[in-house]
């Protein structure tokens, strides 16, 4: 890869990963500004030495010089931020990605936002972890990771970029359409932190902080770990990605409901044909 202005607005645990990232494989040969709205953010980023500049994207003083923008912040922020955006002239031809959890909305966002004459990649990592913040970046996060490129309106050259920029780093991208992609991390992903949600809030009704800390063995601890996730970022990828959500639950209650006859019913087989299917 040759020498690239890479933008990346956001810096939390994503943000701040995929800076240190691209700063450990490429080096020199790329040059990350990052922006934030948070000063504290901004001067934690500052001291990591990742950077050439960290600002606000109103006060960034290098942002016009971006060949690719990373926008890592929640879905609620995007709209806006692709509006943004937009009204920048920029020095280079830009191409804008992000590394959202839903796709729908994103793309429809940034193709409502962003002028004909931006490039637009859209980009999921399947990397994070419950842990939030800059101060939580992990570097080489994404090696061995899917990253999902979905939701495109871009020449060949541009997805091909942003297609690279994540090899380069380790991952196994794949490509899916953004109605595709919000079915299957539905049932992969948003539906498994309903339900690691869902058991922690029931473990806390009916067992007092001492009997989970002291009896809570691997499989508590795996769903436990799951739902230290920040509230206010599943919200919106719930909210977002709602009707595939709602066609996941109801599946389960289904399920539930013929788990808890059979328990009724004490049928060995019919439980076990129903746990092996």
């Amino acid at each position: 890869m040759n020498k690239t202005n890479i933008v990346i607005i956001g810096l939390g645990h994503i943000g701040g990963s995929l800076a240190s990232s691209l700063k450990k494989v490429h080096g020199n040969k790329v040059s990350i500004v990052g922006i934030d709205q948070s000063k504290a953010v901004i001067n934690l980023a500052k001291q990591s030495n990742l950077f050439s500049e960290v600002s606000t994207l109103q006060k960034s003083l290098k942002l016009k010089s971006a060949h690719v923008i990373f926008v890592a912040t929640g879905i609620c922020d995007m709209d806006k931020l692709f509006t943004d955006i937009g009204k920048i002239s920029f020095n280079n031809k830009v191409v804008v990605s992000d590394v959202g959890s839903i796709k729908v909305d994103i793309f429809k966002q940034a193709l409502k936002n962003l002028p004909k004459n931006f490039d637009f990649v859209g980009g999921h990592p399947i990397a994070g972890t419950e842990k939030a913040g800059f101060k939580n970046l992990v570097t080489g996060l994404f090696s061995k990771k899917p990253v999902f490129i979905s939701g495109i309106r871009a020449k060949r050259g541009s997805t091909l970029l942003i297609k690279t920029i994540w090899e380069s780093l380790g991952s196994h991208v794949y490509s899916v359409t953004p109605e595709k992609h919000d079915k299957i991390f539905a049932y992969l992903s948003h539906l498994p932190h309903v339900l690691a949600f869902g058991l922690k809030n029931i473990s806390n009704k009916n067992l007092t902080k001492k009997e989970i800390l002291k009896y809570g063995g691997t499989s508590y601890k795996d769903y436990s770990r799951i739902s230290d996730s920040s509230e206010e970022l599943w919200t919106e990828i719930f909210l977002s990605n709602r009707k595939n959500l709602i066609s996941g639950i109801k599946d389960f209650r289904k399920y539930l409901n013929k788990l808890e006859i059979l328990l009724k019913s004490d049928s060995a087989d019919k439980l076990k044909k129903l746990l092996k299917s």
